[in-house]
């Protein structure tokens, strides 16, 4: 077996395991069980890997360059929204008479 990608998290690994899977190539993840349970280490240990058989090494390089170009592409919105005028007026609409009138309940209390 040879490691052909890994990852930080073993979802991604997993996807890349079905992407190459798709297209014909049995893979397997190794440190997958460690990577969930001691996170922390992931890095120390190389994060979760996807390893391949010797024989097909070659294509599943290849596919793993075309995964990520595909990653990078991804459908991203043309332009960006902008919400947080949005949020900023409805916390301030929502918030700030809450705020007065807990704070005059509590000053007439005491």
């Amino acid at each position: 077996m040879i490691t052909i990608a890994s990852f930080t998290q073993s979802e991604d690994a997993h996807l890349f395991r079905m992407f190459l899977e798709s297209r014909g190539i049995a893979a397997t993840l190794f440190d997958e069980h460690f990577a969930q349970l001691a996170w922390h280490y992931s890095n120390a240990i190389g994060g979760v890997r996807v390893a391949v058989a010797e024989d097909d090494a070659e294509a599943a390089a290849d596919l793993h360059g075309e995964y990520m170009e595909s990653l990078r592409q991804g459908p991203y919105p043309l332009k960006p929204v902008r919400v947080w005028p949005v949020v900023a007026l409805v916390t301030l609409a929502l918030g700030a008479p809450f705020l007065l009138f807990v704070r005059s309940k509590a000053e007439s209390e005491d």
